[in-house]
């Protein structure tokens, strides 16, 4: 209990409120609330308790901010002020951490209460975790928007980043070149140890880009062992292409110094890369210059960046 002590009116008319209220609200399998219009907890059932890991009696008295965190206090609050200035109901989501840090989403629905005298004297509220309906809404967009094997952003989801790229660049936001990946000698990995160690190479060729990666750049698997890049650079930059052969030789350079370990066994990985920088082309046409140049450098050698 803290110094917020609820109206001597209402704790009394709560309290006067016949046992089987309270024995019937505790079988509910919801957790539900009872405070006044200053925010102040009058009541629960054993279901809230439970819920949010605080006992009745810590309750009573307490406010938002004296159980939560700030965030969630202070929306608590704000949600609460305006439904006893209106009246009526309340439906909203948020999200909200226990007393023993677990991180949940829930569903308030909360209606006023009225006194005697038809004043607005509190609020009750009901609440729904919706936890799991959430996590499985971010596995869809994983999902869908995610390579599975490797984690990177899929082609789909690639190529509407890329579609925003060039229209950040058409908008003179900013420079920006593709870099097209292709690991070297797949076939033979794959042929040569299973396409398990095959998967194995991929999944560590993403994990060295991902490593090698700067935070404004976005990495995709685009099909296949090729993977695409995106680099975007400051408008006032004049030097993009060296800029972006700079950046693709830093990826190459990653890969080749980082061996593939399968089982016991260390393999050599390299990549051949193509770069292409965005001179108001379609999205088509700039890939398709990355991949003419990627093949050049595959008939050059392999493990080398050419324009």
């Amino acid at each position: 209990m803290n110094e917020n002590q609820p109206p001597a009116d209402l704790l009394s008319y709560f309290a006067g409120s016949p046992p089987f209220l309270q024995q019937t609200i505790d079988t509910l399998p919801v957790p539900i609330f009872y405070k006044d219009t200053q925010g102040v907890y009058l009541g629960c059932n054993q279901a809230f308790e439970h819920f949010v890991q605080i006992s009745h009696e810590e309750l009573i008295g307490s406010t938002a901010h004296d159980l939560f965190e700030t965030e969630f206090a202070s929306a608590c609050k704000k949600a609460d002020t305006e439904l006893c200035a209106d009246g009526g109901t309340q439906c909203y989501e948020n999200e909200f951490t226990n007393q023993v840090g677990e991180t949940l989403w829930v569903v308030f629905h909360k209606k006023c209460f009225y006194n005697p005298q038809g004043e607005i004297a509190g609020i009750i509220g009901v609440i729904f975790d919706i936890t799991a309906q959430k996590k499985l809404e971010e596995k869809l967009t994983r999902y869908a928007t995610l390579d599975q094997l490797t984690g990177l952003f899929n082609r789909r989801e690639g190529q509407k980043l890329a579609a925003t790229a060039i229209e950040l660049a058409v908008n003179k936001e900013i420079n920006f070149g593709v870099m097209l990946v292709d690991v070297d000698r797949f076939k033979q990995v794959n042929d040569r140890y299973g396409h398990a160690a095959g998967d194995q190479a991929l999944q560590h060729i993403a994990a060295v880009i991902s490593k090698v990666k700067q935070s404004d750049e976005v990495v995709i698997r685009w099909g296949g062992e090729e993977f695409l890049i995106l680099t975007p650079m400051p408008l006032e930059c004049v030097n993009v292409k060296e800029k972006l052969i700079k950046r693709a030789n830093e990826y190459r350079q990653g890969v080749s110094s980082s061996p593939l370990r399968l089982k016991s066994r260390s393999v050599a990985m390299t990549i051949s890369i193509g770069v292409s920088c965005y001179t108001n082309q379609t999205l088509e046409e700039l890939i398709n210059q990355a991949d003419s140049s990627m093949y050049r450098a595959k008939k050059a050698g392999r493990n080398r960046v050419c324009d």
